[in-house]
């Protein structure tokens, strides 16, 4: 992903991206990267336990609004129903800011510690859950908070520990997040018809417990910690100041209006279609299957093809493919849609962590620089589905305008991106 530090030489014959990748490591040289080593691999191991729990727990939205929508919520809108999972991505990319910046401050094990608990407390008091607030506390808001507790401090762990190989070591690491976004939707379908909904999911409950205990034990931090200075300096919005990386934030904001879309309402488009129970079951897990390959595969390309360059090139893929929902018309069309789909819009969270790395002069800043940009997504993706949700109930159920809408401004958001590659490097065939 980072490659103007995968690629040395490349940069020799480029003396202006020569001096970006010297004022990359300015603060920290990069002879100082470990590389890795027993931290920098137990680090690894615990930030891929990180990411097969929090994607998992992320992925259920889709499989629990379905839930919801034909037995606790029932007649219900669809609009309505999806701000409990709208929320949950709300409070999860939110609190990426203060996250982000308490991380620089403290490093990684209180948050993950405090950020396990509120995830398996969470699931069990979903499993209690009857009236349409307490799903919105339980799901919307403490595993919101929850699992971005899991997930950031996790991530930004390893930019402490790897340079060079930092983009194959994020794309390997979230590879565990479309294992646990495959896992999960699947046992959730499965263990309703066996024990019903409540243990169906105390079960995924337990089974994060068992795996965030570890996570805990494992993830260390290296770099010097940085002074809080209050709370006025929890949201550290000084990357605003530089424009390629103000362009990146806005265009990932806008593609947060449609990213997510097809994982909220792709089982309901199963469903409403009246494809079989296997495919509306499986549907996003086969989007995350496909997602696997898209995360680990372009973090690899990414760092000799540059990690920009590629996130704009997959994020126009990603609306094409979306706008291609709109002809789908039977059940195998769906499942290939989906692996499509879940490929190219995987690369998103995977390589977006290490575009903010190449446009981050001082990695001690790194962790609140992730927060803004993940905490600028909130608000795009807080409204997301429901717009989507108020386009079908508007259309009786026609997913047409709703895939047109998702399709438009993930393209519009892609057009940043570009915008952000050129003016961070306007010469296209260099690594950037």
């Amino acid at each position: 992903m980072d490659a103007k530090l995968k690629n040395d030489i490349a940069d020799v014959h480029d003396a202006e991206s020569k001096i970006s990748k010297d004022q990359s490591d300015e603060s920290i040289g990069i002879d100082q990267y470990p590389e890795g080593g027993r931290d920098a691999v137990m680090t690894v191991v615990g930030a891929l336990l990180s990411n097969f729990v929090q994607f998992g727990v992320v992925n259920l939205i889709g499989p629990l609004q379905a839930h919801y929508s034909a037995n606790q919520l029932k007649g219900m809108s669809e609009s309505k129903i999806s701000w409990i999972g709208t929320f949950l991505l709300f409070f999860y990319f939110f609190t990426a800011a203060p996250i982000g910046r308490v991380f620089d401050s403290t490093g990684p094990t209180v948050l993950l510690t405090v950020g396990s608990v509120l995830t398996v407390f969470g699931l069990m008091m979903v499993s209690l859950c009857k009236e349409y607030y307490q799903f919105f506390l339980a799901e919307g808001l403490i595993l919101g908070v929850g699992t971005a507790l899991v997930f950031y401090p996790a991530l930004n762990a390893i930019a402490h520990f790897y340079s060079k190989k930092r983009g194959t070591m994020m794309g390997l690491t979230t590879a565990g997040s479309s294992i646990g976004a495959i896992v999960f939707p699947i046992a959730f379908n499965k263990l309703i018809p066996t024990v019903g909904f409540p243990w169906a999911v105390r079960i995924i409950g337990f089974i994060c417990l068992a795996l965030l205990v570890p996570m805990v034990l494992l993830i260390k931090s290296r770099l010097p910690r940085r002074e809080f200075g209050g709370l006025s300096s929890v949201i550290d919005f000084s990357g605003l100041r530089e424009t390629t990386y103000t362009l990146f934030v806005v265009g990932a904001m806008i593609t947060g209006l449609g990213l997510y879309n097809p994982y909220f309402y792709s089982q309901t488009f199963s469903e409403d279609h009246g494809y079989s129970d296997n495919v509306s079951d499986y549907i996003v897990a086969i989007m995350n299957a496909g997602s696997l390959f898209g995360r680990i595969i372009p973090g690899i390309i990414a760092d000799r093809f540059g990690v920009v360059t590629l996130m704009a090139f997959l994020c126009t893929c990603s609306a094409v493919i979306l706008l291609c929902w709109i002809a789908v018309s039977g059940p195998a069309g769906l499942i290939i849609w989906g692996i499509f789909y879940g490929f190219c819009s995987g690369s998103f969270l995977s390589l977006a962590p290490a575009c903010i790395a190449r446009f981050t002069t001082d990695m001690t800043a790194y962790g609140g620089r992730c927060g803004v940009f993940f905490g600028m997504i909130s608000f795009a993706t807080l409204v997301s589905a429901p717009i989507a949700g108020a386009l079908l109930d508007h259309d009786s159920g026609s997913f047409n305008h709703m895939i047109i809408f998702s399709g438009v401004v993930y393209l519009a958001g892609a057009v940043f991106f570009w915008a952000a590659r050129i003016s961070g490097n306007s010469r296209l065939m260099v690594t950037f």
